[in-house]
């Protein structure tokens, strides 16, 4: 009956070894045995040494194959040999490690270690880990992967699909280092799919800064301060948001590299003008004593990194810039200016040169920074003088 048969498997469950029974496992004065189900059971030898032994039955014939010791072997490892094995036979295999336990090994070894580990683990935990988390790891296929993130393709997220398809890799690569599976099934599932469209931010010429900083003068007080320290700075958006007060020394802002892209210390020169903006945001702070200059409306949270592409998107400039965008205006001026190319891409955090170079050339042009910046945002303030945008604070030369 359907009773008899839930109570068998619970039953067996209930059976099962798992690690903390196996270190309770005494000696005792002959050597006994331990079943683990599927033929996987441990020995414990009088001497108190425990070994997995695996019972295969095949055409009329009992074998026992030694698998190892434990703990040398741990209890998992020795149910994916056991599973491996029989699978090998036809027979019915046990239970094994599962998709979520090497994703679980990534989540170990990225965390804190790369700046988008929080949009990458909820990207995969949305597309992979949801729907296979719990599939064995030895029947994660190509085919069913790709399956799974066809509807990524379908809603035309080629980037997103880029990145998915690439941690998938990483986990199932781990996988094979850990021994769960022998090789990876998904190394070149990225094949299949058409390479994503790589489409720039958009942004808009540097010579139109000055209507740019006409639209934004019906922006809330804030947000034309932001405006004013994200063209000035040339921060990325999550980077401009995120500063705070303890960063500060002297006429250096140094933000540390786990707050950075590449996990790269960036130190940006101060100039008047920077800190001119930088004090008018703390007088308009709904919280003063916040360690952010650009405190939130939470206590404790900096703004939002969207707070500049949200309004960007309610007025004429939609689809014409974004706030990574204003980089770009800064660094075209800079090259049409005839800006050193190491130096312009240094004033961005950009990593210029080969892997040999940068072994060699460890400097981050702070000094020549400074005059380009002097430069750049005396370019800034003529522009916000033109349109009188931020009248209060862009009222002398910053030269």
């Amino acid at each position: 009956s359907e009773m008899c048969i839930r109570d068998r498997i619970l039953k067996a469950m209930n059976s099962s070894l798992t690690t903390k029974k196996i270190a309770a496992l005494k000696p005792r004065g002959k050597r006994y045995s331990v079943s683990d189900g599927h033929g996987l059971t441990i020995k414990v030898q009088p001497s108190g040494t425990k070994s997995w032994v695996l019972r295969i039955s095949s055409g009329g014939r009992v074998t026992d194959l030694a698998l190892g010791h434990w703990p040398e072997l741990s209890l998992m490892q020795a149910r994916q040999i056991a599973r491996r094995k029989r699978k090998e036979l036809g027979q019915e295999p046990p239970r094994g490690y599962v998709l979520r336990d090497a994703w679980t090994l990534w989540k170990n070894l990225k965390r804190g270690r790369i700046v988008s580990y929080q949009d990458e683990k909820r990207r995969m935990e949305r597309y992979i880990i949801q729907p296979l988390g719990g599939r064995q790891i030895d029947e994660v296929t190509a085919p069913l992967v790709i399956q799974t993130v066809k509807s990524i393709e379908r809603a035309g997220h080629q980037a997103t699909l880029k990145r998915v398809l690439m941690r998938t890799r990483e986990v199932m690569d781990l996988a094979v280092c850990a021994g769960y599976i022998h090789h990876n099934p998904v190394d070149r599932v990225s094949r299949v799919f058409a390479a994503p469209i790589v489409k720039p931010m958009p942004s808009v010429h540097w010579r139109e800064l000055p209507r740019v900083m006409e639209i934004v003068m019906s922006a809330p007080k804030r947000t034309q301060l932001l405006f004013a320290w994200a063209c000035l700075s040339l921060l990325r958006p999550i980077e401009t948001v995120k500063v705070r007060w303890d960063w500060f020394d002297a006429d250096v802002l140094t933000i540390p590299s786990t707050e950075m892209k590449k996990a790269r210390e960036h130190r940006l020169p101060l100039l008047p003008i920077m800190l001119d903006v930088l004090q008018a945001a703390k007088a308009e702070s709904p919280h003063p004593k916040s360690p952010f200059i650009w405190a939130g409306r939470v206590s404790g949270k900096h703004m939002s990194e969207q707070t500049l592409a949200k309004f960007f998107r309610g007025t004429e400039l939609k689809g014409r810039l974004v706030a990574h965008g204003i980089r770009s205006i800064g660094r075209s001026w800079m090259a049409d200016h005839d800006a050193p190319f190491e130096v312009a891409e240094a004033c961005l955090s950009h990593v210029s040169g080969s892997s040999v170079s940068r072994a060699y050339q460890r400097s981050d042009y702070l000094t020549q920074r400074r005059t380009l910046m002097a430069s750049w945002c005396s370019y800034v303030s003529d522009c916000a003088r033109e349109v009188g945008f931020l009248p209060d604070i862009f009222k002398a030369d910053t030269a």
